[in-house]
């Protein structure tokens, strides 16, 4: 048991690794300019080690992606958990989700530079199934991230939502149209619709 422990460990390890350097390199040659030989030169291994981890060079992009999807996924996840739980304030663990979520782009330029070159990766809704969105298993845990956060301000009585799953699903939609616009086009003012938007969502346009 132990031995098969090590090795799982030691294996996730390298496969890291890899898709560390594989992300370097899609980043920087784009998918079509990007050689099997330059990753394996980037990851220090031989050629065919690529192989070990995926089938082909589109399989490895495919896999290399839903890595940094995750690990975008994973640190908006942690901006929320990262405010005080001992407290109510599902509204502020809900704002520190959506922030970090839009902000995670501006401090990883390898994953913007692929989705700029490549914006089908991420389109603008979620689709129905994996050929409209390649990574809908990723994009679905994402909107039940928003839709957890929901309930949470439900449960409360902080958030007044009759359908959190609807209501999540169109907050991702609106949300992947602003990583498109900020990071893909760049068409500039998407700072202030975030905000904008963020501020109607939490407090509303009617007053109280």
């Amino acid at each position: 048991m132990n031995g098969t422990i090590i090795y799982t460990d030691r294996r996730a390890k390298k496969e890291r690794l890899l898709f560390e350097a594989a992300l370097d390199v899609f980043a920087e040659l784009g998918y079509r300019e990007a050689g099997v030989e330059d990753i394996a030169r980037r990851a220090g291994v031989a050629n065919g080690t690529i192989y070990l981890y995926a089938a082909s060079k589109r399989d490895l992009y495919r896999k290399v992606v839903e890595y940094g999807l995750n690990a975008w996924q994973v640190a908006a996840a942690k901006a929320a958990e990262a405010v005080d739980a001992s407290q109510d304030n599902a509204k502020t663990r809900f704002e520190a989700l959506c922030r970090a979520a839009f902000s995670y782009l501006a401090a990883e330029p390898r994953l913007r530079k692929i989705l700029k070159r490549d914006p089908g990766l991420f389109p603008a809704s979620t689709g129905a199934n994996h050929e409209d969105d390649p990574f809908e298993t990723v994009n679905r845990r994402s909107v039940g991230l928003l839709e957890q956060a929901i309930i949470g301000g439900v449960d409360s009585g902080e958030f007044v939502v009759s359908d959190p799953a609807a209501a999540a699903e169109l907050l991702f939609s609106l949300y992947r149209m602003l990583i498109e616009k900020a990071y893909v086009t760049e068409e500039g003012q998407e700072q202030r619709h975030f905000e904008a938007g963020l501020s109607i969502i939490l407090n509303g346009i009617i007053a109280r």
